[in-house]
C-alpha cells in the first residue's frame, strides 16, 4: 500500500482504540497521528530497498521490519520521545495511550501489506516465507481508496464516540 494509505488507516484504528482508554478525542488524535506518521515511515524506510535487475529497479521488502513481532518493536521506537513528553505533561494515564499506540501501529501496517503482492514475512521451518492474503499492486487506486475510506470512517466513529451529539 502507499504510505499515505498506511497513515490514514493506522490513524483511524489507533484513534478508535485510544478513545476507549481516555475518552478525549483530541489527545488520542494527536498521539495517534504522531505514532502513525513516524511508525509507518520508519517501517517503510528501513524495510524497503530496491534491487537492480535486468528490468530496472524493483522494490523488495525485508524481514527486518515486515514481520508481525518486529513491527511492534519498530512501531514502539518512534514513540519513545513522545513517552517522555506526555509523561511530563499528563502523567501516567496518557503514558498508557502512547505505549498502546506504538504497539498498534506496526500490526496495522502489516495488515495492509498482507493485501499487496509482496505480503509480509512469516517464519516457516526456519526460513522466512512471504505471506499475502491478496496480490494487489501496492499502488492500486481502488484498494488504497478503500483502506483510506475505512481509516477515515474509523476516525469518525472515534470522534462521535467521544462527542455524543444527537440530532433529531
Amino acid at each position: 500500500m502507499k504510505l499515505k494509505t498506511h497513515y490514514v488507516f493506522s490513524l483511524g484504528v489507533i484513534s478508535l482504540v485510544l478513545v476507549f482508554l481516555s475518552n478525549n478525542f483530541f489527545v488520542s488524535f494527536f498521539v495517534a497521528a504522531y505514532s502513525s506518521i513516524l511508525g509507518n515511515s520508519l517501517i517503510d524506510k528501513i524495510g524497503h530497498r530496491e534491487l537492480l535487475t535486468g528490468r530496472g529497479y524493483i522494490p523488495v521488502r525485508s524481514p527486518l521490519t515486515h514481520t508481525y513481532p518486529r513491527s511492534v518493536l519498530w512501531g514502539l521506537l518512534p514513540t519513545i520521545p513522545l513517552i517522555f513528553l506526555i509523561h511530563y505533561m499528563y502523567g501516567y494515564y496518557a503514558l498508557i495511550e502512547v505505549l498502546v499506540s506504538g504497539v498498534i501501529v506496526g500490526p496495522t501496517h502489516m495488515f495492509l501489506d498482507m493485501f499487496t503482492e509482496a505480503g509480509v514475512y512469516v517464519k516457516k521451518r526456519g526460513r522466512w516465507r512471504r505471506f499475502a492474503l491478496a496480490h494487489y499492486r501496492y499502488d492500486n487506486p481502488v484498494v488504497n481508496g478503500l483502506a483510506i475510506f475505512a481509516g477515515f470512517m474509523l476516525l469518525l466513529i472515534a470522534y462521535y464516540i467521544t462527542n455524543s451529539y444527537y440530532y433529531f
